[in-house]
């Protein structure tokens, strides 16, 4: 699996997220979303800066491992490049195509629900 960017590690964690420990979970999440350091996250959690980043890396193993075996992220990723290539496609058809006053709503309700609010 490429490395992973705070976006996809966002993603992770709403995908995979509740199969995760709470432990798991709740470091993840102040690392990577909240912003915290290590330092921050060992003293609030009462634990080592090291058992900080050894939760880090394990969580972050085991993330990986849940999206090689289910890939959800990618599927993810991958219906939204479709998407955004179907509502290029619409986009570019001429004003008086029959039937794209139908189509284009549901193009424009599925890029919505798919988070690309630049339709």
């Amino acid at each position: 699996m490429k490395a992973l960017d705070r976006v996809d590690r966002g993603l992770l964690l709403d995908l995979y997220g509740s199969l995760l420990t709470d432990r798991q979970r709740e470091i993840w999440h102040l690392y990577y979303l909240e912003d915290w350091s290590l330092a921050e996250i060992s003293e609030f959690k009462g634990i080592s800066r090291a058992a900080v980043y050894d939760v880090l890396e394990r969580t972050e193993r085991v993330l990986a491992d849940y999206e090689v075996r289910l890939g959800l992220l990618a599927a993810w990723q991958s219906r939204r490049q479709v998407l955004a290539e179907l509502v290029a496609a619409v986009a570019a058809l001429p004003p008086d195509t029959p039937g794209l006053s139908r189509i284009r709503p549901l193009v424009r309700r599925l890029a919505e629900e798919e988070g690309l609010s630049d339709v």
